[in-house]
């Protein structure tokens, strides 16, 4: 995303920050007319392709649509004979899941910095998605359409460290991934396994779900491993203090960054 597209940005909290943004568009195109179009011409939009969800938290969407189909319309734009999803992930999650042939739809016209805003407002008002959905659409933003971790946080509403630390669950082992997603562990307990080696998460994971070991234990765990010797306090200061990881042997302490932006706030802070 360029310059120009930020500063989009910009003027939509502006315009926006007052009101709830899905409801807002979805108001403004009640009017417009509703197509029904072949549900293997719908996909999520690039931003939102990794997203995924518990069949068990959609089951009376499921059963509706079963008795009903899709009553209401999802918002779609078109891009090459193709319509993206804009709103109303859910119901086209379950219209695929039930093989639907086709869907309502209303199409019109989202630019790209609407789409981020309306995907980062929806965000924070819906409690119960997975954490990890979040982490996939920052870093999508971030790598791909250079949005800075401050513009995130703005329209997310949260602060820079929480948009910090959902991205860091992409260095979670894919096994501890696969509970978070599956609820077996909560984010807090998550967060708690990242200061582990990939090995070390596994373990603690399955003495997580057998019940053989508390959070605060895993939590004393992770101090012993991380933080050896008489730096331990101030290894954790700096941590905090430059959103890093910090490794600590003998003679060396490394300093890890999950990207290029947290490394030059790094460098801007030292000097």
């Amino acid at each position: 995303m360029n310059k120009k597209s930020r500063s989009s940005l910009s003027s939509l909290i502006t315009k926006y920050q007052e009101t709830d943004i899905i409801s807002t568009i979805e108001r403004e195109y009640t009017k417009s007319s509703i197509e029904f179009v072949p549900l293997d011409k719908v996909k999520f939009n690039p931003i939102s392709r990794h997203q995924f969800f518990l069949d068990k938290r959609l089951k009376d969407l499921t059963e509706s649509i079963k008795r009903n189909g899709v009553v209401s319309p999802i918002l779609v734009r078109e891009r090459n004979g193709i319509y993206e999803v804009v709103s109303g992930y859910k119901r086209f999650y379950v219209a695929k899941k039930l093989h639907l042939k086709e869907i309502p739809v209303t199409v019109r016209e989202i630019s790209d910095d609407l789409l981020i805003y309306m995907i980062l407002s929806r965000g924070h008002k819906k409690l119960h998605d997975n954490i990890l959905n979040k982490t996939y659409t920052y870093r999508i933003l971030i790598n791909d359409y250079k949005i800075k971790r401050s513009d995130i946080a703005l329209v997310a509403k949260c602060s820079v460290s929480q948009v910090t630390n959902i991205l860091r669950l992409e260095n979670l082992d894919e096994e501890v991934k696969i509970a978070l997603k599956k609820e077996k562990i909560s984010y807090g307990q998550a967060r708690v396994l990242l200061g582990l080696q990939s090995q070390m998460q596994v373990e603690m994971l399955n003495k997580l779900l057998e019940g053989k070991i508390s959070v605060r234990e895993i939590e004393k765990e992770v101090k012993l491993y991380r933080y050896p010797g008489e730096f331990r306090e101030k290894i954790r200061d700096l941590e905090g203090k430059y959103n890093c990881s910090i490794i600590q042997t003998q003679k060396n302490v490394t300093f890890k960054f999950n990207d290029s932006e947290e490394l030059e706030n790094f460098f801007d802070k030292i000097k």
